[in-house]
């Protein structure tokens, strides 16, 4: 068993007109994937004093946090374009393709590594400004469609 590198694991962004042309989220400190099911009751006369539930809908959500530089991809007043026009992003959680380059391995045979992808809505976008320390912003993602998550182990 491989423990995943938390470094290693990049959010990478791209239009959802046009080419896929993938964009690493420059600067990024923290990534954060939610993946929720929610329940529905399903308690009968028959389960007694026992509520019982059953899987309902699945809700994936998505954050990321980084250093608030104004000359970066993907950078604070990119987002903030980008949640003003309303357009879901496409947008994947994973490893490069080879490191530093900006390109997303999406690799799903043989010995591969964690990633999940899928369109997205921004729905907040955030930035600190504290006083002697680093700006930073952070930015909010629910889904849109299309997820897929591919957990195969890491090479």
């Amino acid at each position: 068993m491989a423990v995943v590198n938390g470094s290693e694991v990049m959010v990478f962004i791209s239009p959802t007109s046009g080419t896929s042309v993938w964009k690493a989220v420059a600067h990024a400190t923290s990534h954060t994937l939610s993946i929720k099911s929610a329940t529905r009751d399903t308690s009968n006369k028959g389960t007694a004093h026992y509520v019982t539930k059953d899987y309902g809908r699945t809700d994936v959500t998505g954050t990321l946090e980084g250093m608030y530089i104004d000359t970066d991809t993907y950078n604070y007043a990119d987002f903030l374009a980008l949640i003003i026009a309303r357009e879901p992003v496409l947008m994947i959680f994973g490893k490069e393709t080879v490191q530093f380059n900006g390109v997303p391995d999406t690799t799903t045979t043989g010995g591969v590594h964690f990633y999940s992808s899928g369109q997205f809505i921004i729905t907040g976008v955030d930035a600190t400004f504290p006083d002697e320390a680093n700006s930073t912003y952070s930015v909010t993602f629910e889904h849109f469609t299309g997820f897929a998550l591919n957990t195969a182990p890491i090479s």
